[in-house]
């Protein structure tokens, strides 16, 4: 499950990192967890549905006709 938090001050951001690594941590050695899903669960992109994902261009260059 992919949290979403958004903090505008840097000192509280690091105390948040910092807890959540020490969760995963602490996930990774009970056995909750392995490292193939504390890399999904902490992916970037973890939250986007991405087959509805399509790349249509780069900066304004087209990379394929939009035939809709």
């Amino acid at each position: 499950m992919a949290y979403k938090v958004f903090v505008d001050d840097a000192w509280k951001r690091d105390i948040i990192k910092k807890i959540s690594r020490d969760l995963d941590a602490h996930k990774l050695e009970e056995g909750i967890s392995s490292n193939y899903e504390l890399a999904i669960q902490n992916d970037f992109f973890a939250s986007l549905n991405l087959s509805d994902f399509r790349v249509s261009a780069i900066g304004r260059r087209p990379l394929a006709k939009d035939d809709q």
